[in-house]
Formats: structure tokens, C-alpha cells, sequence
């Protein structure tokens, strides 16, 4: 009878050292399985515009011809564009459409405007303007930046997500933690009192972060961080350091073949289709 009960107490135990042991080593693994599918191999691919222009200045313009080849291409393969909002679901379930893209532009030219949206919009294709609100009302030579009543146009557009490329567009690593801080929240703040609607993501300038840049990220609120090349996840998630696509003169030339080659590849791509297209043309 003793020995009954004393084997009914040593099951009781072993069972009790079972759950504690599933409990703290399983659940970590668990974790850890999670945050390792959470690479750029399971994002759809991410392409960088920054201006589109009748005539092209820089390198890395995008002519109007060109950018309409490479929607209709798009439409035409079958692809999906998303919205920022469909994308930052899609890495929070690990789930995206078969062929699914995201559009993005940097800086804000007025390019986004007058060629850019009205040619999503014929084609009902989504995109994502990253702003840095210093810039708007503004102007470079050749490159003027959308005014405040465009930029508030383009936001009211359902086909259309604004995020944030931070104040001033400063390198993030060089500067102070207060302006870090400054530049990553206050940017985030200013956007969505403009437009009425939660910023989510940010482009990093220059493809420029860090962990430290990160970190203000997320305390900031942020659910995605886009870089330029892949310089790594700074052990932190992928989500927060997304390469994308640097669109350009380059891509469109031999009737798109490197853009329809990197958008089919985009999970196996060479450093070189992340290559900064930074330069006068000629």
C-alpha cells in the first residue's frame, strides 16, 4: 500500500518536472522559431522609388515610361500591391499573399504627386510615400517636394500610406540620442496630425541605423524599419531592417530586365540590386 502511494507521489513529480520543463524550455524555443522566420526571405519584395520624372535628372529618377512599364508588368505577372497596413499584417502573422509587392517612395518629390499617384491610381495599385516633414513646401534644384496641401491629398487616398523618413533626414547613427529621439518620434507625431492616421514605419536616410536606432524605433511606436542594402538585423527583428529594391535609370534599361529579374529574386538577391543609384545622368 506504501509503495502505492509512494509511486503514485514520485508520477505526481516526474509529471510536475514535465510541465515545469515544457513550460521554460519549450516556450523559448518556441520564440526563437518564431523570430527566425521573420527574415527577409519570408517578405515579399520591396521596391525604393524616390522621384519620377518626364525627363530625368539623376540616376536615380524612374521616367514616367518606365515606372508605367513596370506597374503594367507588375499587373500583368499577377502581383498584389500592398498597402503599409497589409504588409506590417502580413510579418505580424507570417503570412503574404503568393505574389505580393510593396511600393515605397523616399522624400516626398512632388513627382509623387503629379506622375506617380495618378498612374497607381489608374491601375488601383497601392504605395507608401516616406515624408520628412521639413521637406514639404520646399524645393532642390529641379526637385521641388510636395506642398502641404498635396501631401494631405495623397493621404486622404485610400490606395495610399504615408510613413515617416524622419524630421530633417539626417544619417540616425551620427548624431546625438536626443535628436535620435527627436527625430524618429517627433516626425511620427507630426505626420499623423496631419493625415489623421497612425504612422507605422519609417525609412531610414542614407539606409543608415543601427541598434540604437532601432531601439528608438520601437519605443517610438514603430511596427517596420526600411533600410536601402542589407546590412543585417542588428540582432534585433527583421521587420526593423528591411532592404529594399533601389529603383533607377538602370532597371528599366533592355525593356526591364534587371526590375522583372530582382522582383522574381527579391528573396535570393545579389548585393548589387541594392546598390545606391545616386548620381547625375547623363
Amino acid at each position: 500500500m506504501n509503495s502505492g502511494k509512494t509511486m503514485l507521489k514520485i508520477t505526481r513529480c516526474l509529471y510536475c518536472m514535465l510541465l515545469c520543463f515544457l513550460f521554460f524550455f519549450t516556450m523559448p524555443l518556441a520564440e526563437a522559431a518564431k523570430a527566425s522566420t521573420e527574415t527577409r526571405a519570408a517578405f515579399p519584395a520591396v521596391l525604393m522609388y524616390h522621384d519620377i520624372k518626364t525627363r530625368p535628372l539623376n540616376n536615380f529618377d524612374v521616367t514616367r515610361e518606365d515606372f508605367c512599364a513596370q506597374l503594367d508588368w507588375l499587373k500583368q505577372k499577377g502581383y498584389r500591391t500592398l498597402s503599409m497596413e497589409e504588409f506590417i499584417d502580413g510579418m505580424s502573422k507570417q503570412s503574404f499573399p503568393k505574389k505580393s509587392v510593396l511600393i515605397t517612395f523616399d522624400d516626398g518629390y512632388e513627382g509623387i504627386y503629379l506622375l506617380a499617384a495618378p498612374e497607381l491610381r489608374k491601375r488601383n495599385m497601392h504605395a507608401t510615400f516616406f515624408i520628412f516633414p521639413k521637406a514639404i513646401d520646399t524645393a532642390l534644384k529641379g526637385y521641388p517636394y510636395v506642398t502641404l496641401k498635396e501631401l494631405k491629398e495623397l493621404a486622404a487616398d485610400p490606395l495610399f500610406s504615408i510613413g515617416s523618413h524622419t524630421m530633417s533626414h539626417p544619417y540616425l547613427t551620427q548624431i546625438s540620442p536626443q535628436e535620435k529621439k527627436k527625430e524618429i518620434s517627433d516626425s511620427k507625431a507630426y505626420l499623423e496630425k496631419l493625415t489623421g492616421k497612425p504612422v507605422t514605419a519609417l525609412a531610414y536616410p542614407y539606409g543608415d541605423y543601427d541598434a540604437s536606432v532601432i531601439a528608438e524605433l520601437k519605443e517610438a511606436g514603430y511596427k517596420a524599419g526600411f533600410a536601402v542594402n542589407d546590412r543585417g538585423t542588428a540582432n534585433e527583428p527583421a521587420r526593423y531592417s528591411i532592404p529594399r529594391i533601389y529603383m533607377g535609370m538602370v532597371l528599366g534599361e533592355n525593356r526591364q530586365k534587371l526590375f522583372k529579374q530582382y522582383v522574381r529574386e527579391y528573396k535570393k538577391m545579389p548585393e548589387e540590386a541594392f546598390a545606391e543609384r545616386f548620381g547625375d545622368f547623363f
